[in-house]
């Protein structure tokens, strides 16, 4: 994963994004796409205390910063990321709410 560090002529952009109880910004092509980076570097760094909330912000890094936000449903990132059982799990905890 690569976060925080692009060249100049790298067309990709900065995404901040955040979920339950953590941050991370990150070099994606697209919101989607850091949103899939940020939960697969989030689940590699918290490993099992890794916490999620229902949905996860996500939000393009640009000279007006302010309310352009984006919100991804987490159990469709954790599908996206190929953490299918986790997506499942995470989606019947959500219907229970």
């Amino acid at each position: 994963m690569q976060s925080m560090i692009k060249k100049e002529n790298d067309d990709r952009s900065f995404y901040f994004c955040e979920s339950a109880d953590w941050s991370t910004i990150i070099v994606a092509d697209s919101e989607a796409d850091a949103a899939r980076r940020s939960l697969l570097e989030a689940n590699e760094f918290y490993e099992e205390e890794l916490c999620l909330s229902p949905c996860m912000r996500v939000k393009k890094v640009e000279e007006s910063f302010e309310d352009d936000d984006i919100l991804f449903r987490i159990e469709e990132i954790l599908a996206d990321i190929g953490m299918h059982k986790e997506s499942q799990i995470m989606s019947k905890i959500l219907k229970n709410i």
